[in-house]
Order: structure tokens, then C-alpha cells, then sequence
């Protein structure tokens, strides 16, 4: 009991160690490095930017918790080193695909009318990240055990409920005009935010957030 205690304190300060460390990175990101760029942007864009970050910060991590292994084993979520070196191609891919998909909706962010990066950059950056995540997971699947696959399907279905959801309700809304629909960066950055939400729901729902 008293292992398991120290375990989970030890977990919990890595989160919050983590979720500190990613508001202040989005906030610099945002108001400082980003911010003159963004001047003039709605508030998708900065929306968009900021889910962007958060899914780049996430890759970094994971990215450099594979590459060093004794390293990773003390920042990330996981049972020891062991599990690393187990999962390394798996973990890599997820690091490759969120780092792919962060630069993506950030260049999109900026790509607005007007702004600092060309819309054609920015469409095809995302778009590429898109493609380069689904083409991950595609060759990976066979190499996935029951949990990942399980996982990956699970996360799949929550992140679609929510945005169906969420896009319905607020559609209904916004038709009888109590609500207005977001812009179209605003769009994007709902759909990635809601579907890094049904991850964490499905990850959660197996018990994964806390190593026991």
C-alpha cells in the first residue's frame, strides 16, 4: 500500500511537473514568439496555435524519452526503461506523428489571409501530417499487440463521438441563433482538441494515465 501511494505521488507530480511545464510553453509560444505573427488572427488561429504546440511539446517529450531511454523512463508515464526499449517503434511513431501534427497546425495557424505563412504552406504542411499519421499507423498496426490496437481503435471512437457530438449541438445552436459557429481555424483546432481528448479518455478508461 505504501508503495503503490509513493508511486502514485510520484506519477502526479510528473503530471502536474508536465501540465505546468505546457501552459507556460503555450503562453510564451503564444504572446511571445507567436504572438506578433498571430496579431490580426482570430481567435481559431490562436486556438489552432496553441493545440499545436501542445501536440509538438507532446512529441518532444516522447521523442526524446525514446531516444534515452533512462532518461524517458523518469519523465514519461511508464513501468521502466524496459517498457521503452519494448515499445520503442510504437512510442516513436506516436512522437513523430504529434510532433508532424503540431508544426502542421501551426504553419495552418499562421496561413491565415494575410498572414505571415503562405496558405498553400500551410494546407500542405497539414495535410502532410495528416497523411504522414495515418500512413504511421497503417504500417505499424500489425505490429501493434491487442492493447495498442485496442487503444487506438478505442481512442478513434471517443474522439469521433465527441466531435460529432459537440459539432451537432453546437450546430443546432447556432441555427436557432443562440450560438455562433467557430471560423474555419477555430474548426480544426475543435476537432484536434476534441480528439486529444477522447485519447486521454481512452487511455484513462484502461488505467494507463497512473502505472500501478
Amino acid at each position: 500500500m505504501e508503495a503503490s501511494r509513493k508511486k502514485f505521488g510520484l506519477v502526479f507530480v510528473r503530471m502536474l511537473i508536465g501540465g505546468v511545464v505546457g501552459f507556460a510553453a503555450m503562453k510564451f509560444g503564444l504572446e511571445g514568439g507567436l504572438g506578433p505573427m498571430l496579431r490580426g488572427a482570430g481567435p481559431g488561429s490562436a486556438a489552432l496555435a496553441g493545440f499545436g504546440l501542445i501536440y509538438g511539446l507532446m512529441g518532444l517529450f516522447v521523442g526524446i524519452g525514446v531516444a534515452v531511454p533512462a532518461l524517458g523512463a523518469k519523465l514519461l508515464n511508464v513501468g521502466g526503461r524496459e517498457d521503452i526499449e519494448d515499445q520503442r517503434a510504437q512510442m516513436m511513431g506516436g512522437a513523430v506523428s504529434c510532433l508532424a501534427l503540431g508544426i502542421g497546425m501551426v504553419l495552418l495557424a499562421l496561413a491565415t489571409p494575410g498572414g505571415v505563412v503562405p496558405g498553400a504552406v500551410g494546407a500542405a504542411a497539414f495535410g502532410f501530417a495528416l497523411f504522414l499519421t495515418a500512413m504511421i499507423t497503417l504500417l505499424q498496426w500489425h505490429g501493434y499487440d491487442e492493447l495498442w490496437r485496442n487503444m487506438s481503435m478505442e481512442s478513434a471512437a471517443w474522439g469521433g463521438t465527441l466531435i460529432a457530438m459537440t459539432l451537432l449541438f453546437w450546430g443546432a445552436l447556432a441555427l436557432i441563433g443562440w450560438a455562433v459557429l467557430p471560423d474555419p481555424a477555430g474548426l480544426v483546432a475543435l476537432v484536434m482538441g476534441l480528439q486529444l481528448l477522447g485519447t486521454f479518455i481512452a487511455v484513462g478508461r484502461r488505467g494507463l494515465l497512473i502505472q500501478t
